[in-house]
């Protein structure tokens, strides 16, 4: 289980996005000029690499959600009743899976076939990957004497507070440079086209919020470390 997110940082690590750019650039599918991270995973070859690895990378989230959430059910020592954490621990758990589902949704919908599947697929992952983790950045107060994870808490409020600022920055500027912009092929913006500042605007905080969030993957290494994982037992009654 400790090398799950291991593992996710080696598939989402900076080599991987640089490459995926380079190829949409060098086929010239993308503008060199922020363009939006599923602009470089729109067309083929890039798309199926983009399609592969988000599938892959929401099923190992999806692990970690799991995991996370059988941590948090067992060692969490919240100060109001057992209820009520397992109610919340269950929410989260929730926004959690919904989030992975929106990756997978993201990479296999692509902007220029199925918009609207994309959208909501964008929607689910980022805005709900930021309300998982800010739960899981509570969750990491109340665990942070037996995992001694302070920092792992302060490292998530920052990244948190961070992840909110990049989503309003992504999305709201995102509106309106689709709302003014006069071209055909948004992969090639151009300043004469309307809408361009904003487009950079949203496109960088679009790349901002993936790291982020990426990066907040990586804070469950610390709690992960000391756990064990056993095989489930197959009875037969």
């Amino acid at each position: 289980m400790y090398a799950i997110p291991h593992i996710f940082e080696c598939i989402t690590n900076k080599k991987t996005y640089i490459s995926r750019f380079i190829v949409a650039v060098k086929l010239d599918h993308v503008s060199p000029i922020f363009p939006y991270i599923s602009d470089t995973g729109a067309f083929a070859p890039e798309s199926c690499i983009f399609s592969l690895l988000l599938n892959v990378i929401s099923i190992l989230l999806a692990g970690c959600v799991y995991i996370r959430h059988l941590q948090v059910s067992k060692f969490a020592n919240f100060r109001y009743g057992i209820d009520l954490k397992l109610k919340v621990n269950k929410i989260a758990t929730y926004f959690g899976f919904f989030s992975c589902l929106g990756m997978s949704m993201v990479g296999n919908f692509q902007d220029n076939n199925v918009w609207e599947g994309h959208y909501i697929g964008a929607l689910l992952c980022f805005v709900g990957g930021t309300i998982y983790f800010i739960f899981q950045t509570v969750f990491s107060y109340h665990m942070s004497k037996l995992f001694n994870s302070k920092c792992v808490f302060y490292s998530r409020c920052i990244l948190c507070t961070l992840s909110v600022i990049f989503d309003f920055i992504a999305i709201i500027p995102g509106v309106f440079s689709k709302m003014e912009y006069t071209g055909h092929n948004s992969n090639h913006w151009k300043r004469s086209e309307g809408g361009w500042l904003w487009h950079i605007v949203s496109a960088g905080g679009e790349w901002m919020l993936a790291f982020c969030e990426s990066a907040l993957v990586l804070t469950f290494l610390p709690e992960f470390k000391p756990i064990t994982i056993y095989s489930p037992v197959l009875k037969v009654s």
